[in-house]
């Protein structure tokens, strides 16, 4: 039975279930629905419909169930089959989300409701040729709607087919509009057709319909923007000239202006030919706008020897007088030219002594004030903590905290080098001194809590964290999910983890994962969203944008730990000592205002007559993930990082870890080939093909005739090769053959102690930094190694890092 075939009254009814859901009105939603089925108990749509209002009062099982009852009544209904595919949708099950809506389509192809929703979820999996497909039958159904033009223009953009949208806008603009466009949206339309004609390559067309088109344009900043690049394209310099200058008076901060101006003026910042007159042109714009930072700061990253200095001189002495501290921050990338450091720490220097013998700089007649002073050894303490030569840089940073005892900054320098001297309570304890002369500073009190973190305070850290969480909030720890600080939720993870707290470091691993998998469902609101206000240029950034937001390193760092925590796991079960999860006292949390301890859910108004049920610490101790399918869990990552950081050797590694454990020989090898395609020498190699070997040689279960060809490739590609290769030339293989000798069982700990002793050798000079000899201790630890030898380790390493407690 369908709607259609229901009495009128249960039509009427079932009608006003639809209103409900739209209001968000679940309850008396699922009351309605419930009375239409005391009738018609096997009512399909009926039953779909209240499925929907379950999941959305949190009984998704019982929803999923009546939707699938609902189907099976009625397998032809497009009203069921939508019904499910808005739950998988909210669900973000995209997929099935996209199966459903076209089984609905199936049903009835002409609904334009359901047409344009499965467009965003094409849009979503950047399905872009269905999209097209999709945005096509929407025109042809309502030729009128200017909203089905713009999405059809779109659509031909993200294939390539850029002279396809170019005609559909015009197609658009000719055509009579239902409703008609505002002035903001022909503004953007006009000005996306402009964009669309530049990347066809029509770049003289362009130009003169940007003329033509001034008149409606809002954005007039943009559209200067597009004159000045097409002018460049089409080669009119003088007159690209005038208007990137025209836009560098708008705004003399922006890098692409200043750019482009050069290159007006036939200069390229990046031949050394052009350096003297890229100087010269980048002096005269600095006399027209003394104010602009960026023009003080663009010559040092061409600049060369004398006009280098003489560019730095300029730039240093003018943040020196203003007291600004992110002076070394700015200058830092040019520390990888070592020349340009070498020059910048002896500029600065030279300015310290100047103004400690003189109190002015050589080529001033004023006396400067005694900040200037402080604010040189604040960036010298900066620059040699940057080289490693840490007492020098605490020596100088005293010295600043000496002559400004109640400014912040140099007491977040201080214990930023303890911190790379590796006294982290230290650096913790000097990071929580800063804080409290500024209570009322958000950045301070972050930094703090990233220090205790790092001191493995976890508790004391989210503490000082919640002072800066809203007053009204009704559950503090529930607001640290909302406001999405990744960081924080990143770091408190690794926190667990190095206290041997794997359950609780993967509910924080899985947290911070979770807000990026927000970030990309959440542009599933725009497809619809930005197409209405007709923001079209912007829209497209943002799909371009999304593409990559699993390429982001807080992600790629939680999503690799957590894969790490998953072998680790598996790895006990293995050994038959499985990883208990380790029970915390709750009631001592500072979970709520008041600093009571909640558990369970809370009830926040939603709406009208709803109330929304939060989760509030159910798992508090990670137990859901350690008794999960850790491999499976861990795979799923895996796969994520290889769609999304396929480049990244990391992600290669992890694949090789997962699927060694999962037995799956051939993608074993899989990713050994693509690290190789990525670095053929790179230090893991030697290690994971020995553990590939070794896996085949153990593994009876394996299909004889399978491992021979196995063995086969891997001794073509790799030939006979040793787990400890490379050791001697790099520290960073010996730590990898020491884990990869400990992987394949510990009757290889002794080996691997051996290797792991060498780590402080002189021969790996500048590759010994804290983090590898800390990594190295551990290791050793895991080999059981004897109490000697580790007090050996930790003198070694006192010797190289004099200051550090973490040994």
């Amino acid at each position: 039975m369908t709607v259609s075939e229901l009495p009128h009254k249960e039509q009427t009814l079932f009608r006003q279930t639809l209103k409900l859901y739209e209001a968000r009105q679940y309850k008396k939603g699922l009351k309605v629905s419930e009375q239409i089925l005391k009738k018609f108990p096997d009512h399909g749509e009926t039953l779909a419909v209240k499925g929907l209002f379950l999941t959305h009062m949190g009984r998704k099982d019982e929803g999923y169930e009546l939707i699938d009852r609902g189907i099976e009544i009625n397998p032809r209904s497009s009203i069921s089959w939508h019904m499910y595919g808005i739950v998988c949708r909210n669900d973000q099950k995209n997929d099935q989300a996209i199966k459903c809506y076209e089984e609905a389509i199936k049903a009835d192809s002409d609904n334009m409701h359901i047409l344009r929703e499965l467009a965003a979820l094409y849009t979503q999996g950047r399905l872009f040729a269905k999209v097209v497909e999709i945005r096509e039958r929407l025109v042809k159904l309502n030729p009128t709607f200017p909203m089905f033009w713009m999405g059809l223009a779109v659509a031909y953009h993200l294939t390539g087919r850029y002279d396809l949208a170019i005609k559909v806008i015009s197609a658009h603009e000719s055509g009579k509009n239902e409703p008609p466009l505002n002035k903001l949206q022909i503004s953007e339309l006009v000005l996306y057709k402009n964009v669309l004609m530049e990347l066809n390559g029509e770049h003289q067309q362009a130009l003169e319909h940007l003329k033509e088109i001034r008149p409606q344009i809002t954005d007039i900043t943009a559209w200067k923007e597009q004159k000045a690049k097409l002018l460049l394209k089409v080669d009119r310099k003088e007159a690209a000239a005038t208007a990137y200058q025209d836009l560098i008076a708008r705004n003399a901060e922006n890098n692409e202006y200043i750019l482009g101006y050069l290159a007006c003026n036939g200069l390229d910042i990046n031949c050394e030919k052009d350096e003297d007159a890229a100087i010269e042109v980048i002096d005269t714009l600095q006399q027209q706008f003394p104010t602009s930072n960026r023009l003080r700061f663009l010559p040092l990253t061409f600049t060369t020897g004398d006009n280098f200095s003489k560019a730095a001189a300029s730039l240093v002495k003018y943040s020196l007088r203003k007291g600004i501290p992110s002076l070394f921050s700015s200058l830092k990338a040019l520390y990888a030219d070592q020349w340009k450091a070498a020059a910048l720490g002896t500029l600065v220097e030279g300015y310290a002594t100047q103004i400690r013998d003189t109190q002015r700089f050589s080529d001033s007649t004023e006396d400067e004030p005694s900040s200037v002073l402080m604010w040189c050894q604040y960036y010298l303490a900066q620059h040699y903590d940057y080289h490693g030569d840490y007492e020098r840089a605490l020596a100088l940073i005293e010295e600043a905290v000496c002559l400004a005892p109640k400014i912040v900054e140099p007491y977040m320098i201080k214990a930023k080098i303890l911190k790379h001297a590796g006294d982290f309570r230290g650096a913790r304890d000097i990071m929580d001194f800063a804080r409290q002369l500024d209570l009322g500073d958000r950045y301070i009190n972050s930094k703090c809590v990233k220090y205790m973190l790092r001191n493995n305070e976890p508790d004391e850290a989210e503490k000082t964290f919640l002072m800066f969480i809203r007053d009204d909030a009704p559950h503090l720890v529930q607001e640290t999910l909302e406001i999405q600080a990744i960081w924080y939720m990143c770091e408190r993870g690794h926190a667990f983890r190095r206290q041997g707290d794997i359950g609780r470091a993967l509910k924080h691993y899985h947290q911070a994962i979770a807000s990026f998998d927000t970030y990309y469902q959440d542009q599933m609101d725009f497809h619809s969203y930005s197409i209405r206000k007709g923001t079209l240029r912007t829209y497209v950034d943002i799909i371009e944008w999304e593409g990559t937001v699993y390429s982001h390193p807080i992600y790629q760092d939680a999503a690799r730990s957590a894969i790490e925590c998953y072998a680790e796991l598996a790895d006990l079960k293995a050994a038959g000592t499985p990883f208990t999860p380790i029970v915390h006292e709750t009631d001592s949390k500072p979970l709520t205002r008041n600093g009571s301890s909640q558990q369970g859910q809370h009830n926040l108004s939603a709406g009208i007559g709803e109330t929304k049920v939060f989760d509030v610490e159910k798992d508090p101790n990670g137990t859901e993930f350690v008794n999960s399918d850790t491999l499976a869990e861990a795979l799923k990552l895996v796969e994520n990082l290889e769609k999304s950081c396929d480049s990244a050797p990391e992600t290669h590694m992890l694949a090789f870890e997962v699927h060694l454990r999962m037995q799956k020989y051939f993608l074993v090898l899989k990713s050994i080939n693509a690290l190789k395609t990525i670095d053929a020498e790179h230090p893991a190699l030697p290690s994971m093909v020995t553990r590939l070997n070794q896996a085949l040689d153990t593994d009876d279960s394996f299909a004889a005739s399978l491992k021979g060809a196995l063995k086969s490739q891997v001794s073509k590609a790799f030939g006979s090769t040793a787990i400890d290769a490379g050791t001697d030339q790099s520290l960073a293989a010996l730590l990898i053959a020491a884990r990869g000798m400990l992987a394949i069982g510990q009757t290889h700990a002794s080996q691997a102690k051996d290797l792991l002793m060498k780590a402080t050798d002189d021969k790996y000079a500048d590759q010994r930094t804290l983090l590898r000899l800390l990594e190295a201790k551990q290791l050793l630890e895991k080999c059981n190694a004897s109490e000697s030898d580790l007090a050996q380790f930790s003198l070694e390493a006192k010797r190289l890092y004099a200051l550090a407690t973490c040994f």
